[in-house]
């Protein structure tokens, strides 16, 4: 049976999940110490309205922080990732059946811009998956199997049926 339970986020690589029980972080400890410091962007996004948002900034220590590890989000609805960092990014989740057709997965998130998802209508509520992310703009170089070094565990949670 799998746990609705975040596996919480520990500092190296990207993000690093801590799957094997080890020290607990808080969200706002969540960071990522990339190639070196990231820069926030000097003008950020305007995040679209009526959606579900995933912020990506940029802490005062230069690491990097997601402003949620459990994105819920009703069938139908759009997540979308709204990067304020100086850096490209590219979001992943484990079923992409999730995702209405011609989704890309993983999705490319432009530094200093907008990307987002379109759910499927017809999913289930309680359908749950890993979403995951690693620091790149080619995301044929970033896959769930390079291991947690590079990504960040977290899940997408499909709350309730969507409009159909």
């Amino acid at each position: 049976m799998r746990s609705r339970v975040l596996f919480p986020l520990c500092l190296t690589g990207l993000l690093l999940a801590c799957a094997s029980g080890g020290a607990r972080s808080t969200p706002s400890e969540a960071a990522s110490s990339d190639s070196g410091p990231v820069q926030p962007c000097s003008v950020n996004p305007t995040p679209p309205e009526g959606t579900t948002q995933v912020l990506i900034t940029a802490r005062p220590d230069g690491k990097v922080h997601f402003s949620s590890t459990t994105v819920q989000v009703r069938a139908g609805q759009t997540v979308s990732f709204v990067s304020q960092v100086q850096q490209d990014r590219c979001i992943g989740v484990s079923n992409s059946g999730l995702l209405k057709d011609g989704s890309q997965n993983p999705l490319p998130v432009p530094a200093c811009q907008v990307a987002s998802w379109k759910l499927r209508a017809a999913d289930e509520p309680g359908t749950t998956t890993s979403l995951w992310s690693c620091p790149t703009s080619d995301c044929s170089k970033c896959t769930q199997s390079q291991g947690i070094r590079e990504t960040i565990n977290g899940t997408l949670e499909v709350t309730g049926r969507g409009e159909d």
